[in-house]
């Protein structure tokens, strides 16, 4: 379970990598998990403000990813598409368009596609600041927002403006002069920017659930597929397996993927096993053979797999481990 509430000193990264796992660990304090999903040596960056409990940020990658999302204890997180007409990002199997702000509060992990060249805006924020933020402003009581969940809420041009455009200017402003956080009024004077804005933009009457029941039970059957492959790696767990484990028919499993992610459960079981072995060939160089590694994931056929490998990544296996 990520953080709550992570309290450290304000500061501003730039994170740059290559590597699709960690770029998703640059983003401090969530329990995440990225696969690569579309061919191309990996490029993410990551622009992060971390004040106390505020979070904003900026991630965009090169390749396609698939991505297993937590912010931290007690955050409610908020997502917009980068830039503002999507095409292919998914949220919780469900495909979003570039005014629908996506929402989280931590309760559960979210699922998100995002496609090759796209990214997020995201902000990370504890609701109980908002909420003082708004009694204090409006001099009234105000009514506590209603509990998130995993929901969308449609933003007017107007909204998406101001709240993008906040986003960008803090996080480019501090990338260009980040010594301001060390001055407590220009700390101050942001984050009353960025609750002046959540709260004109948050509308809890107008939020609705992200998915439908049926969209959830799909989902659940995909997040059960990662699990059962990840925490099982000398199981190999092909698609009839799978749905031996699930109790479900083969149909039902090739639908539940291409509703939620868009592919086949085959092509996900590849990707998922290719990127595993590329973070083994990164975390345990010479521990093992490229091709002991490889069979340890369920690839029998070398020659196979290095052209798959190569085809996903860009490079050969044996480059991967000589770059670690």
């Amino acid at each position: 379970m990520p953080t709550s509430n992570p309290a450290q000193p304000a500061c501003f990264r730039v994170k740059r990598t290559r590597e699709v796992d960690v770029h998703a660990r640059n983003l401090d304090a969530w329990d995440q998990d990225y696969v690569q999903t579309s061919p191309g040596v990996f490029q993410g960056q990551v622009r992060e403000l971390f004040d106390g409990p505020l979070q904003a940020f900026e991630e965009v990658a090169n390749c396609a990813t698939s991505q297993h999302c937590r912010p931290w204890r007690g955050g409610v997180w908020l997502g917009l598409s980068v830039p503002e007409q999507p095409t292919g990002l998914r949220f919780m199997g469900r495909p979003v368009g570039g005014r629908e702000l996506m929402i989280s509060d931590g309760s559960e992990a979210f699922d998100l596609q995002v496609p090759a060249g796209y990214g997020l805006y995201g902000l990370v924020f504890d609701p109980r600041e908002l909420l003082a933020h708004v009694c204090a402003r409006d001099q009234a009581k105000a009514t506590p927002a209603r509990s998130p969940g995993v929901r969308l809420q449609t933003l007017t041009a107007t909204q998406r403006f101001r709240l993008v455009g906040l986003l960008r200017e803090v996080l480019r402003g501090l990338e260009a002069d980040p010594g301001a956080l060390a001055h407590e009024a220009s700390r101050r004077s942001l984050r009353e920017a960025l609750m002046t804005v959540l709260a004109d933009t948050l509308m809890p009457a107008d939020q609705a659930d992200a998915v439908t029941p049926r969209q959830q039970r799909r989902q659940d059957v995909v997040r059960r597929v990662r699990e059962l492959v990840t925490e099982q790696p000398l199981e190999y767990l092909g698609v009839e397996r799978l749905c031996s484990e699930l109790h479900i028919t083969r149909r039902t499993l090739q639908n539940c993927f291409q509703d939620s992610l868009g592919i086949s459960p085959a092509s996900y079981l590849r990707l998922v096993r290719l990127n595993a072995v590329r973070r083994e060939l990164r975390s345990a160089p010479g521990e093992r053979t490229i091709g002991d590694l490889a069979a340890r994931w369920g690839f029998w056929h070398m020659g196979h797999f290095s052209q798959d490998y190569k085809a996903l990544f860009g490079e050969t296996p044996s480059h991967t481990r000589l770059e670690t």
